[in-house]
């Protein structure tokens, strides 16, 4: 995992940063979704384009704006992290960017691909406007923090399966996702080690925020407030990893 990772809820200052240093996060999917929604209908190469402009436009920006918290505070600048990073806020949403690329909802076939997409023409636009890009730089898909994604699950379209296949390409893991409080521990456990494997074969942070919501079951809604928002209870395969 990288040492210069700005962005919660992994962000961590690792042994080979200095003391001090100002690594910066820079998240645009709402930017995004807005610059691709004006190219709507127009071939792959325009779309790809579109999408290395904007994130050069954005990385631009944070370092623009680093380096000056830098010199306020005397503090050495160190990495911009290009991670799109969704919220709550409607329009703020990675699921929704993937949709304007021609899925008709996250989760349906091409889905990974459109991720892996979207991630590698973020990296080069940004690569292309600093010498500085460092951290994850990827797309986070938290689905609780992700109005797309919400709607994507509640029409049955985004399963737990196609989330762990999305994060083969996406910055971190399975990530607040909420599922039924009589969920096995085991089932939780095979879950963990499937993740872990993902991060060990292609040599990649991941991660596992799986939330068993105690009293609830699949169709039903859990409020997590603020920034982390809401999500519906997932269904669980229903075979077991512990015979």
């Amino acid at each position: 995992a990288p040492d210069d990772n700005p962005f919660m809820a992994g962000a961590f200052h690792g042994v080979s940063e200095g003391d001090a240093v100002i690594n910066v996060g820079v998240s645009g999917p709402g930017v995004v979704k807005k610059a691709l929604e004006s190219v709507r209908g127009e071939d792959f190469e325009t779309l790809c384009e579109t999408i290395k402009k904007t994130a050069f436009k954005i990385t631009r920006v944070g370092q623009l704006v680093a380096q000056e918290a830098s010199k306020m505070m005397k503090v050495p600048f160190g990495i911009v992290d290009l991670s799109l990073a969704p919220t709550p806020a409607i329009g703020d949403s990675v699921a929704e960017i993937l949709e304007e690329i021609g899925l008709e909802y996250a989760g349906a076939p091409g889905t990974t691909a459109a991720l892996a997409l979207l991630n590698d023409q973020v990296k080069k636009g940004g690569v292309m406007a600093s010498s500085y890009v460092g951290g994850l730089s990827g797309a986070f898909i938290p689905v609780s923090e992700d109005q797309g994604m919400i709607q994507a699950v509640e029409a049955g379209a985004l399963t737990i399966e196609k989330l762990e296949a999305m994060t083969c390409v996406c910055s971190v893991g399975l990530d607040m996702i909420a599922i039924p409080g009589d969920t096995k521990a085991t089932t939780i456990s095979g879950i963990i080690a499937d993740e872990m494997a993902i991060g060990m074969v292609n040599q990649k942070t991941t991660a596992v925020r799986i939330i068993p919501v105690i009293g609830k079951s699949v169709g039903e809604r859990v409020e997590f407030g603020g920034l982390l928002g809401h999500a519906p209870i997932m269904p669980m395969n229903r075979f077991s990893c512990d015979a």
